[in-house]
């Protein structure tokens, strides 16, 4: 705030000397800055504040209120700076002073390091509001180039380009609206409570699946409250387990996710019977018959057609599950997930990729994956055509 009052000051005072349009400008758009970042001293000093019974998320939400209405606020001074940039074109003024050029160029080199350093704290904060104000220090490093430019073309070429120190100012303001949009925009998803990318909520199941216990996350959501995210997290376990032990699988992937992932604030867990041991207890047994993929239960999701051929006991096993899947382009049917059952699982059409544990395997045609219970694993299409597996899981 001190350096932004300085440099505005600084600006103000050698643009009106000098009779610099874009100066002035310039100079104009550092001194909202003083106004921008004390929003965003505010707004962080108010997310810091504890949770209460009140407010049981925290109070972090003013961070990114004090982020949108910095939007709003640079939006209306560019506009205003345009508008009197092109107002005043009309008027017949005497060409700006050549020293007019010094107080930009020093601005340029000290909003470099005021957008690196705002830029560097508020990604390791996860800070919105304090993002946003770095943008706002890259708008005073553009505008500054941009009244550079438009300042040494009227100084130049006095009698070709008289108006260019007023278009100058001009383009600073359209600068200052086109990032002003940028920031009102990332501010109201987060205040509308919009996911966070599929990278973040893929780190939450990677973590929760490593708990011993956790069967598989049927569900996993997020939303932002501050500066960092609180999580809805649906956790698949043995149905047969007790209440109590269901509890302490939940509170054991709560802490674990909490630990590790320091973006996140909390972890609200509901606990889930896993499908494939659920229902075991009413499956009937294996007819001996042929079916035909007519007759099999078909069932459509958004990544592709499922076909379920056979589904229950056998004279050796308490369950057993053989289907097929044509996976669409790029999709997966799940994330990578664990059960109970062991599985076999064979590519006949298409390419992607099979993950068990950790390890990652291209696979095509006449590919085969065995994984056992309890192991994590998953399936990708990643050509572009669709992929068709078989699958075959049992419980002996």
């Amino acid at each position: 705030m001190a350096v932004s009052g300085s440099l505005a000051a600084l600006k103000i005072a050698t643009g009106l000397a000098s009779h610099s349009n874009s100066l002035l400008a310039d100079g104009f758009e550092s001194a909202g800055d003083v106004v921008s970042s004390g929003m965003v001293f505010l707004g962080l000093t108010l997310a810091a504040r504890p949770a209460d019974s009140n407010h049981p998320y925290g109070h972090g939400r003013a961070e990114i209120l004090t982020g949108l209405l910095l939007g709003i606020i640079l939006m209306l001074g560019g506009i205003a700076i345009g508008v009197h940039s092109i107002a005043g074109a009309s008027d017949v003024t005497a060409p700006p002073k050549a020293y007019a050029i010094w107080p930009i160029l020093i601005s340029i080199a000290v909003k470099v390091w005021l957008m690196r350093m705002k830029l560097v704290a508020g990604r390791k904060l996860n800070s919105a509001s304090l993002k946003a104000d770095a943008y706002n220090d890259a708008i005073d490093m553009l505008s500054g180039v941009a009244a550079l430019v438009a300042l040494g073309l009227t100084l130049l070429y006095p009698t070709r380009f008289p108006l260019a120190d007023h278009y100058g100012g001009f383009v600073i303001g359209l600068i200052m609206i086109f990032t002003a949009v940028r920031v009102t925009r990332d501010t109201s998803l987060q205040l509308m409570d919009t996911m966070p990318g599929e990278q973040l909520l893929g780190q939450v199941r990677e973590v929760a699946l490593r708990v011993e216990g956790v069967k598989g996350v049927e569900k996993c959501y997020a939303r932002k409250t501050g500066l960092q995210y609180h999580v809805d997290l649906h956790l698949e376990v043995d149905p047969l387990v007790t209440v109590r032990m269901g509890h302490d699988i939940a509170s054991r992937a709560r802490d674990a996710i909490r630990d590790d992932l320091d973006w996140v604030a909390d972890v609200l867990v509901h606990v889930e019977p896993a499908p494939e041991a659920a229902s075991i207890a009413g499956m009937e047994k294996l007819k001996d018959v042929v079916i035909g993929a007519d007759d099999a239960s078909l069932i459509r999701e958004l990544h592709g057609d499922a076909r379920f051929y056979f589904e229950g006991k056998t004279d050796l096993l308490q369950a057993m599950t053989a289907g097929s899947l044509m996976l669409k382009p790029g999709m997966s049917p799940h994330p990578p997930h664990r059960h109970t059952e062991e599985e076999f699982m064979l590519v006949t059409e298409g390419t992607g990729e099979i993950q068990v544990g950790h390890k990652v395997t291209q696979v095509g045609p006449g590919a085969m994956m065995y994984c056992a219970g309890d192991k994590l694993h998953g399936i990708t299409n990643t050509g572009s055509v669709p992929l068709t597996l078989y699958f075959y899981k049992w419980l002996a």
